[in-house]
């Protein structure tokens, strides 16, 4: 995938539904290279779905215990998305499997929102960047280190 196109595509989704920084896209788009190399739309062995990696429980819980409290950001993200309402209103895990699999915007704001609910600040450092990805993204249960982030990203 190029480069370029994604970081592009990164930022234009971000600013629609306001959420666009350059740390939230610097580590949206490392979040990707790291979680599938901009490869995968599929977890080789494991749920998670798109070239992020978001697990479809994931995106459930994003929709029932976030965006449900934020309709304006719900809607927003809906239409960035180009996915309908009543995906975010009445998620289910298998529809989100099937949304995070086919639809690149859907993903990548995912993956911002997800970050989102962190409440610390997004990481300058590509270091920092690697630690918070570890801590928050990659949960400790999985077998990414923060050395795999640092080296996936060169």
């Amino acid at each position: 995938m190029d480069e370029k196109q994604i970081k592009n595509l990164i930022v234009r989704i971000l600013e629609k539904i306001d959420m666009h920084s350059k740390e939230a896209e610097d580590l949206v788009y490392r979040t990707g290279k790291v979680e599938s190399g901009y490869r995968y739309i599929r977890q080789i062995r494991g749920p998670a779905r798109g070239l992020f990696q978001c697990e479809p429980w994931v995106a459930v819980d994003i929709c029932k215990n976030y965006l449900s409290y934020r309709s304006d950001l719900m809607k927003k993200v809906a239409k960035a998305t180009e996915v309908k309402l009543s995906h975010f209103t009445q998620p289910t895990e298998q529809n989100w499997a099937f949304i995070l699999e086919t639809n690149l915007a859907a993903q990548i704001a995912m993956c911002r929102l997800h970050y989102r609910r962190i409440p610390t600040k997004l990481p300058n450092t590509v270091k920092e960047q690697a630690v918070y990805w570890k801590k928050y993204y990659n949960s400790s249960a999985v077998r990414g280190t923060v050395k795999d982030f640092l080296e996936r990203i060169a």
